[in-house]
């Protein structure tokens, strides 16, 4: 068994009727040639059996404490069912990119069976042009953006002939312990929770702001911000330096809405990503700069459109990896910045020398918080205090307004084509969720020469996914108009160089 990181439940303890902490994939697939087998849902079931041992994760199913005694473990499921987790999903024919949206929508909205493991794959036919979606539905309890693109290679291939699969090491599945057995193990653990709390909190208060999950929570900056006063008044530095933080003020827009329904809507966009390099080799910043910088172009636009647009910048949240090479595949490894967002500024080159220095200005206070200060948060409450804590959490948040206009996150996936049972990937796009207290998420995945965008909202938001995609392409073209013209230089470096987000 393999027991759940303090951010991990907090990605369970949080969801509600209204709030689903899901995201996805969706791969769009070539037409098969003369010859090639189409991608059907038995072709995409058979694969996943022969693989499945490769992903581990995909194969463990949650176990609970009683009472909430302690966070929750991972169990392998001995009886996991591929029929019920492969599944096809037909379009009417010929379907477009809007009604393949819709459809995507709909299949990430709908919540999982917590009895069994939390994800499932769709391939979803009828498209036009004989084009097949593969979509992998995974919730973020057990994976973040770096590790949900790494179960991907479960599915991906370097080329159409595939490659040859290891056998597996051992069966797999296992007994799943008792309700019984569980809460022995958790009464075994009360005695150590409390010191694990008090020594993971002479560490982890001054910096609970800049920390996951506790830097999303109403009245933390509060309390982290008095330690902080406290600590320099008696002189103590810690381990680190003591951050002085940001008053970040979170100005009201229309998209700052409390949730009323689970249900979301989609819309996708692909851009080169070598005019992306291009800006950012010309200005000297980051492939992430640009793309937040693209992100603020795009959401400035579209405000003024609604004549909505705030006179004070927006603030986004940025989701930053800390996984390192030995780390452990799956789980959430994540801590996130929260940056302002340049949408007040009218020029798109001073939009973006100000997403720079922002972001630059945010690492820096991120790399400030020191390791200890995020292995004591893991301990500071007790489990069952913490899943309260962060259940109300939730509440409070849809109550008194957002705590960020919006979430952008940069993933890089494969830098060459891949393929699933011999089709050719032609697009990679991501599915993120919705929290409340946040008014909709950008993902970016790098794939192949292209920024593959999704952009989701609530259902019931003003805010129209696809003008928002749109808005992203002129938003890009505005920046790439301020280069000189000429040659496009050969650019060769890995877009992980740049420092991926999760």
């Amino acid at each position: 068994m393999k027991q759940l990181s303090m951010i991990d439940a907090f990605m369970l303890s949080v969801e509600n009727e209204k709030q689903k902490l899901q995201m996805a994939s969706v791969s769009i697939l070539e037409p098969p040639a003369e010859g090639q087998q189409r991608v059907t849902r038995q072709v995409l079931r058979d694969l996943v059996a022969k693989r499945i041992h490769l992903a581990p994760a995909l194969c463990r199913k949650l176990v609970h404490v009683p009472l909430h005694l302690d966070y929750p473990y991972w169990v392998d499921d001995a009886e996991l069912d591929l029929d019920y987790h492969v599944r096809a999903f037909t379009l009417p024919v010929p379907s477009d990119d809007h009604q393949l949206s819709e459809a995507v929508g709909q299949l990430v909205s709908q919540p999982f069976d917590h009895s069994r493991p939390l994800w499932e794959l769709y391939v979803i036919d009828g498209l036009k042009g004989g084009r097949v979606a593969v979509v992998f539905k995974l919730h973020h309890a057990f994976v973040d953006g770096i590790s949900a693109l790494e179960l991907h290679t479960m599915l991906f291939d370097r080329s159409p002939e595939g490659r040859e699969v290891p056998r597996p090491i051992r069966p797999l599945g296992e007994p799943a312990p008792s309700r019984w057995e569980m809460l022995a193990r958790g009464v075994a653990g009360l005695p150590h929770q409390p010191v694990r709390a008090v020594l993971g909190g002479a560490r982890a208060v001054p910096y609970l702001d800049h920390l996951m999950p506790f830097r999303v929570t109403p009245g933390v900056k509060t309390i982290s911000g008095a330690t902080r006063r406290l600590a320099r008044l008696v002189g103590l530095g810690g381990d680190g330096m003591l951050l002085q933080g940001e008053n970040l003020r979170v100005p009201k827009t229309v998209l700052d809405r409390p949730l009323t329904t689970p249900h979301r809507r989609w819309a996708f966009t692909r851009v080169l990503l070598d005019d992306a390099k291009r800006v950012k080799n010309h200005f000297g910043v980051t492939l992430n700069d640009v793309v937040v910088a693209t992100t603020a172009g795009a959401v400035r636009s579209w405000l003024l459109e609604l004549g909505e647009l705030p006179d004070e910048p927006l603030v986004t949240l940025v989701p930053v990896s800390v996984r390192t090479e030995d780390a452990e595949s799956g789980g959430n490894l994540v801590q996130v910045m929260l940056v302002e967002l340049p949408t007040d500024e009218e020029d798109p080159e001073r939009r973006l020398m100000c997403t720079h220095e922002a972001l630059r200005a945010a690492k820096e206070r991120h790399k400030a918080v020191p390791a200890t200060a995020m292995r004591g948060a893991d301990g500071l409450l007790m489990p069952a205090l913490f899943i309260r804590a962060s259940r109300a959490a939730t509440l409070l948040s849809g109550l008194i307004g957002a705590t960020a206009n919006i979430i952008i996150s940069n993933v890089p996936g494969p830098p060459t084509e891949v393929y699933i049972a011999g089709a050719r990937v032609e697009a990679l796009y991501p599915v993120g969720g919705v929290l409340e207290g946040f008014g909709f998420s950008t993902i970016v995945f790098s794939y192949c020469g292209g920024l593959d965008l999704g952009f989701t909202v609530a259902q019931d938001s003003p805010a129209d996914p696809w003008r928002l995609a749109e808005a992203y392409d002129r938003s890009q073209r505005e920046l790439l108009a301020l280069l000189p013209t000429g040659p496009e230089p050969s650019v060769l470096e890995d877009v992980r160089a740049d420092g991926a987000t999760g």
